[in-house]
């Protein structure tokens, strides 16, 4: 990890220190979970992985939206060949 320092307002520092207590973690997890949670939130559709898939499906399949899973899963199998 790498140190990181921050100024927060008093009433937040206290604010996450009694809901670290609640949690029994520290004030530093939490700030590092929320952190995370932006992250996630913020992130921009091309820099997940998952879209890494999107067009590797046959082209004359119609009922990709309902058979998603089944198509996944062949895909899976074969190796993403097709």
């Amino acid at each position: 990890m790498r140190r990181t320092q921050i100024y927060l307002e008093p009433e937040l520092a206290e604010s996450l220190d009694r809901l670290a207590r609640r949690r029994g973690t520290s004030r530093a997890d939490l700030i590092r979970g929320a952190a995370w949670r932006l992250v996630e939130e913020q992130q921009v559709p091309d820099e997940d992985p998952i879209f890494g898939i999107i067009g590797l499906g046959r082209d004359e399949a119609t009922d990709v939206s309902e058979r998603h899973d089944e198509y996944l899963i062949e895909a899976e199998i074969s190796g993403w060949s097709r």
